[in-house]
């Protein structure tokens, strides 16, 4: 596994986690992984905590310390840089979380040795509580180069809209915007992908036009190395669509580094 590259660091964090008693707080893992406390529960979604042959910027905690708080483990979609199978065998033999995911990432929860009774499958467009927690599943639908839906792009991959104490945070996945998105009402935290594949600059600023969310964090950038092959998922733009934004919202704005704390009043 990769390890983080500041023990101390990593230690603070896990006490932050620990410690937390009251609201919403959020930690960025990289790419698109979140940790999510709230209510005494601990969630994390897309967590890469263990991808050593690809990702170049190591996390700021371990999946071994996470494994030990764990809840529940969100997925969006069967991608390796989302759904992770070395984070994944790890979370399952050393945590009790469960793991909800779209009925398209089932072969792979069986590849990783996933048991029916750890799984909470989440249906696009239906809501559904686990461990206390309401959460609404969106439609995503992956894309490709220049912002084109990627060819084996289904119906049954997920975005996630949490409810945490009277909070709410959207997680779209990787999906090219949807009037699903649009719809959403109320987002108080919206973690957002700025990538040539997901929404781009484009729609980014769209949705967050139209989404107004008190918080805004982009997210799917700095983790894995940018090539001219890869470049498409791996290099965000949350700069570029930082300056097409009002003043008012680009004060919402918040581009954070990996293990920093927010704290969502």
């Amino acid at each position: 596994m990769i390890l983080p590259a500041d023990s101390k660091r990593a230690e603070s964090i896990m006490a932050e986690i620990r410690e937390h008693k009251e609201g919403l707080a959020l930690w960025w893992t990289g790419h698109n992984g979140w940790l999510m406390k709230a209510q005494g529960v601990l969630i994390g979604t897309d967590l890469v905590l263990a991808d050593q042959e690809r990702r170049e910027n190591p996390p700021p905690v371990s999946v071994d310390q996470i494994a030990r708080l764990l809840d529940v483990s969100f997925v969006t979609h069967g991608h390796g840089d989302h759904f992770n199978g070395p984070t994944s065998r790890i979370l399952l033999e050393k945590s009790k979380c469960l793991f909800v995911l779209p009925a398209s990432c089932l072969d792979e929860a069986k590849e990783f040795g996933i048991p029916a009774e750890r799984i909470v499958v989440a249906r696009p467009r239906e809501s559904f509580e686990v461990r206390g927690i309401k959460v609404d599943a969106l439609r995503a639908i992956h894309g490709n180069r220049l912002g084109a839906v990627y060819y084996e792009a289904n119906l049954e991959d997920c975005g996630y809209v949490f409810h945490l104490s009277g909070k709410t945070v959207m997680q779209p996945g990787d999906s090219v915007l949807l009037e699903d998105h649009l719809f959403v009402k109320h987002v108080n935290v919206l973690v957002f992908s700025p990538t040539e594949h997901n929404w781009s600059i484009d729609d980014s600023v769209t949705a967050i036009q139209t989404l107004e969310p008190d918080v805004i964090l982009p997210q799917h950038r700095d983790t894995y190395p940018v090539t001219e092959e890869n470049r498409f998922w791996t290099n965000g733009y949350p700069f570029e669509v930082k300056s097409r934004l009002s003043k008012e919202l680009q004060g919402r704005y918040r581009v954070v580094e990996m293990g920093e704390r927010i704290q969502v009043q």
